[in-house]
């Protein structure tokens, strides 16, 4: 494993390089994101985090017949914890086709289901991250994904996930997970983003999310709203999330709650602020109250308040 990990640093570096001169073809990018946070259940906790933090390299060719090959290959970086064989993992990885026609990609990507959230979730990579109550945000391998054009705003992704011959659960069952979007999810072109999503037998689970977020001058304000039910034991829940954010100078305050009714209520709300720094940092503190404690999907403790102090640089 060491071996990989030099080998992707001494590519990083070598590709770098190359970025500077061919910014179209490769471009080099990724996110340190660090927090020390302090946790409280039955104990107290404190701890370093590296949430998500990550590097990449993307880039796109211009073929003929108006063709564009597209790629990515993005790998996820733990700065403060796992420093052998978790220290780098597998993010979104594909190529594919541009044109007129949109966009397909082959490899291991985000689902449609997930890309659907667009920005609504406020506190994304952290405690109060959706994926912590709401399933479905899969990045799956061996899945194909197609990405309409924009057409008078509506734009349609869809992901096919293949049977994997090598893992005996999966043999058996291709999964597809469908979106249609509207707006910009970076609520800069419109001030409006808007998507149903649907997941038929996406790793067992079918899936309906409706997302909705709404720019308001210096308000933002989201919702959304999900039906998810486990194919294999027949077992239903049904989740939301609100959430706000005021952008004031530098400062941006956010709140969020979401919950979601199964075999029992789970919730989670979160107040927080960024500070902008500069065009790529920025500082953040946040805090989030969750009324269930989850350590590989079981729940082992009732309650934990978190806060966290932290910082954020993009390159």
């Amino acid at each position: 494993m060491k071996s990989v990990f030099y080998t992707a640093l001494a590519t990083s570096v070598l590709l770098t390089t190359a970025a500077q001169a061919q910014s179209d073809l490769l471009t080099v990018y990724g996110r340190a994101n660090i927090s020390l946070q302090f946790s409280e259940s039955d104990e107290t906790a404190t701890d370093l985090k590296s949430n998500s933090s990550r590097f990449g390299v993307k880039g796109e060719a211009k073929l003929e017949n108006d063709l564009i090959a597209i790629y990515q290959a993005e790998f996820g970086v733990d700065f403060t914890d796992e420093s052998k064989e978790q220290n780098i993992t597998a993010r979104n990885q594909y190529v594919g086709l541009k044109g007129h026609f949109g966009q397909v990609r082959l490899g291991r990507m985000d689902t449609a289901h997930k890309f659907s959230q667009g920005k609504v979730d406020l506190f994304n990579n952290y405690n109060a991250d959706i994926k912590r109550l709401f399933s479905g945000e899969i990045r799956a391998n061996d899945s194909i994904t197609y990405i309409s054009p924009s057409y008078n705003q509506f734009s349609l992704g869809v992901t096919y996930l293949t049977q994997e011959e090598n893992d005996a659960a999966e043999r058996d069952s291709a999964g597809l997970s469908t979106a249609l979007m509207y707006g910009d999810k970076n609520l800069k072109k419109s001030s409006l983003y808007s998507a149903l999503a649907l997941d038929n037998d996406v790793k067992g689970e079918d899936r309906v999310r409706f997302v909705v977020q709404k720019s308001l001058g210096q308000f933002t304000l989201g919702a959304m709203a999900q039906r998810q039910k486990n194919n294999n034991s027949g077992e239903s829940a049904t989740g939301y999330l609100l959430n706000a954010a005021y952008q004031s100078g530098e400062f941006k305050y956010k709140v969020q709650h979401q919950l979601i009714n199964g075999d029992r209520e789970r919730s989670t709300s979160s107040i927080g602020v960024d500070y902008k720094l500069g065009s790529a940092t920025k500082a953040f503190a946040w805090l989030s109250y969750d009324d269930h404690y989850e350590n590989n999907d079981i729940v082992i403790q009732d309650r934990r308040t978190t806060v966290a102090f932290g910082l954020e640089h993009k390159f």
